[in-house]
């Protein structure tokens, strides 16, 4: 008859007038075509085993009592069959039927004849049954009424109990009811020590789970599959491969066979420590022997492949898998795009997402958010806003972790369009409370920032939250409050250290002045603020600059509109910072040499070279990118020993500028001869002669692309609108105002160009406070990554001793040349009297040479009379006019000898404003 059938009595002597009654009810209830005691469903009660009872009760609705369908009929079932009942409600899904039997029984008299069926076998057939931590509670309740009505727990209670707890979290408190199961003289079964082993496994306390092993020897109790399994599973939980190896070993010698649990594990522990050659060993001793293999095992070994960076050998698993005709799911997919992204190939990762869609494979949260996680590893900014797109069109909800990855990497890129959508993304989290910040006690405030990006925006946040509580609440000088932002770690496994976090938001803090100090603790990064001293701080303009960015009005664009622009400008610089490669590697001008000892002679001559070219350029006036042009090619000349007499250099100045000007500005910019001597005092036949000979000098190559020109580039690589007065200045103004000092300083001689503009670069925008310091975006484009390692360390070194030695008044004590210096006498000017010189047109030129060195030699003469040529510019005036980089606006002399090295970079990058 199945499970346990019915007692077949009328109840006992005592009860007997009380069934009659009873019987009496069924009486009343009996219909057409029914016999006495016959169910509804043709069978009496008498005769019903649990399977009718469990029918019965499944085929109620909703609003339908269980008890009072099946009551009649629990007068014919023992204890145990009531326990086998209450097991088979679970198994179908509805325990909440099982509890309302169970409820109900125990709510009756202690002289009721149901009453006894309240045992040892339901109880702790129902305390088995709470499975949550809500009902945890109701199993100690359980246990205590137990004890309350005189119920001895058994091993089986107590292995339920412990169980419950399990399922609850509460690993401690099992432990606890195994000590009290001890200490009442019950004896442990294998269930009971397959629980023990599954608590001190989750616990940490692998080798107590190995001598529970040990123990089960002892008392002669023979393990089973699942005990291994646990066993294994323990070692796996504590990094221990080498000890579940053992227990594998053990179990094959005690003759148990492994599953496929075992088996992935095993490749599990394995992959958690990076060993994947010893997960594909036990991968291949499983197919060995014949165990199936599942999904599971195959994404515990991608995932293996991913913590030891083997991800071709993930994709060659997941063809396998294929082949072995196991179909992925999506916990398999986010393990190869872990994979891929761990290796930085972010490529193959969003193609495996491409593939889940045709494959009947849904992404989830976690998909997406791998792949962004991976985007973010490899600086792919606008891969990971597309991803993000694609994740909320598919109604998946945004968390802490995704928004710290993606604001990370959009602020990480320096980018401009960037770092505005993370300020937009920002405040959307900050209004709907997943970025929110939350008051802790009376002056605290912490926000779930793990990453450095993130971290930044929140405190500019906090930073106005503070400025406007003060405004409302007025400023008191001298205040003792001092209200702290604490920067929570999460749980996110790509987490910016809280030393990394510090040292960034150090920076800002101090570049601006800000009254505030920053300290480590458990949770993650404190920054305490003064608010006694920021009454004038909060009217500043460094606190303006510093929180500009979170004041942005721009329009949101589309995602697609953001990565079309800055692809177009990603592709247009690239080409362009080729040409300039190219240009650095056939013209080393003293890069790579060590530095020494500085010859001050030399140094102070280069200086009064360098006053010279500014002067006439800025007269003439060329753009600034041409007169640092005129210095590099000056430098050349100086390092090929080509310019050995200081007369000479007005002269070689004036034809250095001319050459840079003809390569570099347009056309109608380019003076006449007249003009030339008017405003050099030089013969313009003497110029032009030596602008011959420098040409013959080198070649004919005068190319130049100066530090100044590229900084220009990195400028407009990062979005720099140079229309907009205040956006140029807050994004490169500090830069321009260094690098025009940089200049005259000669240890930068020793630097390829391109590096002196990225150290420029990043010296002032960690001088401003302006994160990222260096931007990803620059080093995609140069391959300068890290501004603390190697030449680029060495560079960025000079560039801070600069800023060190800068004056209260923002420059070097460097010297302003007025116009007129390159007439004065103490620099053998070229206004001084010489009789060798004579004024254009007066006949042939007599006297002797006064430069000679690589076949050329040249004889100054006499300047013509007349003003000087002014220009009512600054050295900025004019950035205004031109594109961010002026290197495609270069027009290069062309030689009759041969190719321009630069035409390639003339050709690449042609773009003016």
């Amino acid at each position: 008859m199945g499970q346990a059938q019915a007692g077949r009595g009328e109840g006992p002597p005592g009860e007997r007038g009380q069934g009659y009654r009873k019987l009496w009810q069924q009486v009343t209830k009996v219909e057409r075509g029914q016999k006495l005691g016959e169910h509804a469903s043709g069978v009496p009660f008498c005769d019903m085993t649990v399977e009718d009872l469990l029918r019965i009760i499944c085929s109620l609705t909703p609003e339908e009592s269980a008890v009072k369908a099946v009551s009649r009929g629990l007068y014919y079932l023992d204890s145990r069959a009531l326990a086998a009942l209450l097991k088979e409600l679970a198994k179908a899904g509805l325990s909440n039927r099982a509890s309302e039997l169970f409820d109900w029984l125990r709510q009756l008299n202690e002289g009721h004849e149901l009453a006894v069926l309240c045992d040892v076998y339901t109880y702790t057939t129902i305390i088995s049954q709470c499975g949550s931590h809500q009902q945890l509670r109701k199993a100690l309740e359980l246990v205590a009424e137990m004890r309350s009505r005189g119920i001895q727990c058994n091993v089986h209670t107590y292995s339920a109990l412990m169980n419950v707890c399990i399922k609850a979290n509460e690993l401690d408190l099992a432990l606890d009811v195994y000590n009290q199961l001890m200490r009442e003289g019950c004896t442990p079964n294998l269930v009971t020590y397959n629980i023990l082993i599954d608590v001190h496994g989750k616990t940490g306390q692998w080798q107590e789970a190995m001598k529970v092993l040990d123990a089960l020897d002892g008392q002669g109790v023979k393990p089973e599959v699942r005990t291994y399994n646990t066993i294994i599973n323990a070692c796996n939980r504590s990094g221990q491969p080498e000890y579940a190896l053992k227990v594998y070993e053990r179990m094959l010698k005690d003759g148990a066979v492994p599953t496929a649990t075992t088996y992935t594990a095993l490749i599990s522990s394995y992959g958690k420590t990076g060993k994947v050659e010893e997960a594909l060993q036990i991968f291949h001793d499983m197919v060995s022997r014949g165990c199936e293999r599942n999904v599971i095992t195959y994404s515990s070994l991608i995932s293996a492949c991913e913590k030891a960076g083997r991800w071709e050998l993930a994709l060659e698993l997941f063809d396998e898998m294929h082949r072995d005709g196991c179909k992925p799911n999506v916990v398999t997919y986010n393990a190869l795009i872990a994979a891929c992204g761990q290796a930085g190939q972010w490529q193959p990762a969003i193609d495996i997402l491409e593939q889940m869609g045709p494959r009947g494979c849904k992404p989830d949260a976690v998909t997406f958010g791998t792949l962004i996680a991976a985007l973010d590893k490899a600086n792919q900014w606008g891969k990971a806003l597309k991803a993000l797109d694609d994740m909320q069109m598919q109604g998946h909800r945004l968390d802490a972790a995704i928004l710290n990855l993606i604001m990370d990497v959009l602020m990480r890129s320096g980018v401009t369009a960037a770092t505005t959508r993370a300020v937009q993304l920002f405040h959307v989290a900050h209004r709907q409370g997943q970025l929110r910040m939350m008051s802790q006690g009376s002056t605290d405030t912490t926000v779930i920032a793990f990453t450095i990006g993130t971290s930044v925006l929140a405190l500019l946040q906090w930073f106005l939250d503070l400025r406007l509580r003060a405004a409302k609440t007025g400023f008191a000088v001298g205040s003792a409050e001092r209200p702290g932002l604490l920067l929570l770690k999460g749980k996110h496994t790509r987490i910016d250290g809280p030393n990394s976090t510090r040292e960034a938001v150090t920076a800002i803090l101090t570049a601006t002045n800000a009254p505030a100090t920053t300290a480590i603790t458990p949770q993650g990064l404190r920054v305490e603020f003064d608010l006694g001293s920021a009454v004038h701080w909060f009217d500043s303009p460094e606190f303006d600059l510093l929180v500009s960015p979170l004041l942005t009005n721009a329009p949101r664009k589309l995602t697609e509109v953001i990565l079309s622009e800055d692809t177009a400008t990603a592709t247009r610089c690239m080409t362009a910072f080729s040409a300039v490669k190219e240009f650095e590697d056939s013209h080393p001008l003293g890069a790579g040499k060590a530095s020494g000892e500085v010859d001050m002679d030399a140094a102070v001559k280069r200086r009064e070279g360098i006053g010279m070219l500014i002067t006439l350029g800025r007269t003439l006036g060329f753009q600034e990118q041409t007169q640092h042009d005129s210095i590099q090619l000056m430098d050349r000349l100086t390092s090929l020993g080509l310019l050995t007499n200081d007369v000479m250099l007005p002269l070689v100045a004036a034809a250095v500028t001319l050459i840079a000007g003809r390569q570099g500005e347009r056309r109608d910019k380019i003076p006449s001869d007249e003009v030339v001597a008017h405003v050099t005092r030089l013969s313009a036949q003497a110029v032009s002669e030596m602008e011959a000979n420098i040409r013959t000098a080198l070649h004919n190559d005068t190319g130049a692309i100066c530090a100044l020109r590229i900084l220009h580039l990195y400028l407009e690589r990062l979005g720099c609108d140079f229309q907009d007065p205040k956006a140029r200045h807050r994004l490169a103004g500090p830069a321009m105002t260094l690098m025009a000092e940089a200049v005259f300083v000669p240890t930068f001689l020793q630097y390829r160009p391109s590096l002196v503009a990225a150290a420029v670069l990043y010296t002032a925008r960690r001088a401003q406070g302006t994160y990222p310091f260096w931007p990803a975006a620059l080093g995609m484009l140069t391959g300068y990554t890290d501004p603390l390692q190697g030449e680029f360390a060495a560079c960025v070194s000079a560039a801070g001793e600069l800023l060190r030695l800068r004056s209260p008044s923002g420059h070097l004590d460097l010297p302003m040349l007025s116009p007129r210096s390159l007439g004065s006498p103490s620099m053998g000017g070229l206004g001084s009297p010489n009789p060798n010189m004579r004024s254009p047109g007066s006949g042939p030129m007599v006297g002797s040479p006064l430069v000679s060195s690589g076949g050329f030699s040249v004889t100054a003469a006499t300047p013509g009379p007349g003003p000087m040529i002014t220009h009512n510019g600054s050295p900025n005036h004019m950035l205004s006019r031109t594109s961010s980089s002026t290197l495609g606006s270069m027009r290069v002399q062309q030689s009759p000898v041969g190719p321009n090295p630069n035409a390639a970079l003339s050709r690449a990058h042609s773009t003016t404003l």
